[in-house]
């Protein structure tokens, strides 16, 4: 998120130092960095600019030293609006103004520059799981050497227990690839 910058109290009592002009794509603050004594400090915006934007709270007291911050929403443009900001402290004994522009928000396209391959729009084929991937491969053949394990060990031992054990691992190997794979 951007901010827009201003200094009070820098040079003199009541003294405003801000750009001449600020751009906006979205929402943006009013980062007032107070050098002075505590002030209260009133933001307000142009007709231009409330066609396309709010103030949270126009109204902020920045203490001695300290940096105060006043929000500002935009909506979404699909042409620049130019306007000003006015800040003054001292209850308007001091004010200065701010041209602010909000563009097109970028991460709509506008002024990318970024050309776009026209086979974007064409739909993409699903991506097949065959032929597998090593670690696919791997997998399987860890399953397989499983299954083959809990097999001889079932045959050769030729126990109830141990035949229930060998279908349990078969199961929870079975579940585990299809989990894996899907």
């Amino acid at each position: 998120m951007s901010a827009l910058s201003v200094h009070l109290n820098r040079g003199r009592p009541r003294g405003i130092d801000a750009p001449a002009s600020f751009v906006a794509d979205e929402s943006f603050d009013v980062a007032i960095e107070n050098h002075g004594d505590g002030s209260h400090v009133h933001v307000q915006l142009d007709e231009a600019l409330s066609a396309v934007a709010r103030i949270r709270d126009g109204d902020a007291f920045v203490g001695s030293g300290a940096t105060g911050h006043v929000r500002v929403d935009t909506r979404e443009v699909e042409e620049p609006v130019s306007g000003e900001l006015t800040i003054s402290v001292g209850y308007g004994a001091e004010t200065t103004a701010v041209n602010v522009r909000v563009e097109p928000s970028e991460a709509e396209g506008y002024s990318l520059g970024v050309d776009v391959d026209e086979r974007l729009a064409e739909p993409q084929p699903d991506p097949s799981i065959w032929p597998p991937d090593a670690e696919t491969v791997g997998l399987l053949t860890l399953a397989v050497g499983a299954l083959l394990a809990a097999a001889i060990v079932a045959v050769s031992i030729q126990s109830q227990i141990v035949v229930a054990a060998a279908a349990l691992v078969a199961l929870i190997t079975v579940v585990g690839v299809v989990i894996a794979l899907a």
